[in-house]
């Protein structure tokens, strides 16, 4: 069960409180610091939680009222607001001087105080983290049963117990986490032991299939090739594509992106490509995963929202699409 450590303007080292919390749930995924600003603290806990299957707050004593104010606003939590600290908001339980917690939306949330005391036993919170569901990535969009909590065009998150995923009749390699990882992150756990090299030529999202990769030091050495835009110029001269080709096959065809990725293949060495490319409207983009072997696997998908929100839909698919495509190799 994966967890998030959210620390509200501890000014030194976090390490005590998480040797102290690791005792409790197993996968940390996700720890955020944040100062003493109220919108600042109300988002770290807010994307912690909505991204993670727990919650762990460390605060101090003088941010108790901030804190209570984000429990009545975000998460709908009657609070008794009072100088005092650890007058606790309705509904959580006192389990020592300072620590609270409860279920919240199915999920755990625990206060630990930054004067924490050192003879609390974080045993007794095990039975909070010691639940059967788990936040599921399929990699398939608009599934919308009863225990989604979100879904668009490229993606669908649900929450599961273990008999529901028992029963779940989809094929495994739509699913690209079980820990509510993100989608580069899952693209990255899936190449990292392999020998792959990739070559991409991405003309679609601004640069952020990329930057989410290369945000990754490791993953980059498994890049060997990175296009995001290509001049006229440039793709008559590498490519003898001018103007005539581009009029008979168009610059949104699987024979253009077939040979971009090909071509790509052969100046990086590498074993798998992928291209996307977009209509002039911007909004149906084609994918076209290439291997090595000269196989290869190409869709076109629809996008809608505003320009970045369409950017980062495009950045989502092709990872998840081009881990698809490695998966299948099984090498």
């Amino acid at each position: 069960m994966s967890y998030a450590v959210v620390f509200l303007d501890i000014p030194y080292s976090c390490d005590f409180y998480l040797d102290k919390i690791s005792s409790v749930a197993e996968l940390r995924s996700l720890v955020v610091s944040c100062r003493d600003d109220f919108n600042e603290i109300r988002k770290s806990i807010e994307f912690a939680f909505q991204t993670t299957n727990g919650l762990f707050i460390v605060y101090p004593k003088r941010l108790w009222h901030k804190l209570q104010k984000i429990m009545l606003v975000s998460f709908e939590r009657p609070s008794v607001f009072k100088d005092e600290a650890y007058i606790v908001a309705s509904g959580f339980k006192k389990l020592s001087e300072g620590i609270f917690a409860d279920i919240v939306y199915k999920k755990p949330i625990v206060f630990v105080p930054q004067e924490l005391q050192e003879n609390f036993n974080f045993e007794s919170l095990k039975n909070l983290f010691n639940t059967q569901n788990q936040i599921i990535g399929i990699f398939e969009g608009n599934i919308n049963t009863q225990n989604t909590i979100f879904t668009d065009e490229v993606y669908s998150m649900l929450e599961l117990n273990k008999n529901e995923l028992l029963e779940l009749n989809i094929d495994k390699a739509k699913i690209f986490t079980h820990n509510a990882l993100s989608c580069h992150i899952a693209l990255y756990n899936t190449i990292k032991d392999k020998p792959i090299k990739i070559s991409i030529i991405d003309l679609s999202s601004g640069g952020f299939f990329a930057s989410k990769i290369m945000s990754i030091e490791n993953f980059r050495k498994h890049i060997t090739l990175c296009i995001e835009s290509f001049s006229d110029k440039a793709l008559e001269y590498f490519f003898s594509i001018d103007e005539n080709y581009k009029k008979r096959f168009g610059s949104f065809s699987e024979t253009f992106a077939k040979e971009l990725s090909s071509f790509s293949l052969t100046l990086s060495d590498a074993d798998f490509a992928i291209t996307v490319t977009n209509n002039s409207e911007f909004d149906k983009f084609l994918f076209f995963a290439y291997f090595k072997d000269n196989s290869y696997k190409i869709i076109i998908k629809e996008f809608s929202g505003a320009y970045n929100t369409i950017r980062e839909k495009v950045a989502n698919f092709a990872m998840l699409f081009l881990r698809e495509f490695v998966l299948s190799k099984n090498l």
